[in-house]
């Protein structure tokens, strides 16, 4: 019976040069075994495109910005869930961008857009301190839960995404488009907004995963090879 496994991109899938290339060699195999190879990132479409580049990693479809936009291994946009334009506004205002140190927008295919482009699919904030970074992450989850999620990435930063989807939703939607059983899917990741899909989907965690994650994941692994191979026991 066909398996589709689900990975996030960094610090899971991408840990270092050598990691990346065990883990291409075991998705190969996986692949060639009949089963579906997914990854479901924070990165934008350009920034996830660069690292395909790089690495020349092949993958059936690719879940952008924490569930916003997927798309299949050709690039065509399956589905996309951008930010309701209204919140924006306000948005903008609350999210601090006098302290921030960095931020930019992404839209459906575009990595770096301004807060006026429309479609936005997530926002990125970077602060100088974590404290600060998860002051401004909670107050937008208290205030705009409604509208959107924000979830606290490394570096100090922030990413905000419409709350109409996620990691999971977007698995769960892609599976019913694929006619595949959810009981079929397996998951890995390490941060935030993985913690969703780990929940849902036979979920793993890496050796060095947030602490939240780790209570829900099915239990901890050393890399993407690893658990491959055992996928392919079964």
């Amino acid at each position: 019976m066909k398996k589709v496994l689900v990975s996030d991109y960094d610090q899971t899938f991408y840990l270092n040069d050598q990691d990346i290339e065990k883990n291409k060699r075991q998705v190969e195999l996986f692949r060639n075994a009949g089963n579906l190879f997914v990854i479901a990132t924070g990165r934008s479409f350009l920034d996830f495109k660069n690292k395909v580049n790089s690495y020349d990693f092949a993958y059936d479809y690719v879940i952008l910005n924490h569930g916003s936009t997927i798309l299949d291994k050709d690039n065509h946009i399956l589905f996309n869930f951008p930010i309701c334009e209204d919140v924006v506004v306000s948005l903008k205002n609350d999210i601090c961008l006098e302290d921030s140190i960095d931020n930019f927008c992404c839209s459906e295919l575009k990595s770096r857009v301004t807060f006026d482009s429309g479609n936005l699919t997530k926002i990125h904030v970077k602060y100088d301190t974590k404290e600060k970074a998860i002051q401004i992450n909670n107050q937008i989850n208290n205030q705009y839960s409604s509208h959107v999620v924000s979830y606290y990435v490394s570096y100090n930063s922030i990413e905000i995404i419409s709350n109409q989807t996620n990691k999971s939703n977007a698995i769960r939607l892609l599976m019913r488009k694929l006619n595949i059983n959810t009981s079929n899917v397996y998951s890995i990741g390490d941060g935030y907004s993985d913690i969703e899909m780990v929940r849902d989907f036979n979920g793993y965690c890496m050796k060095d995963s947030v602490s939240e994650l780790k209570q829900v994941a099915i239990s901890e692994v050393e890399s993407v090879s690893n658990l491959i191979r055992d996928l392919l026991k079964d």
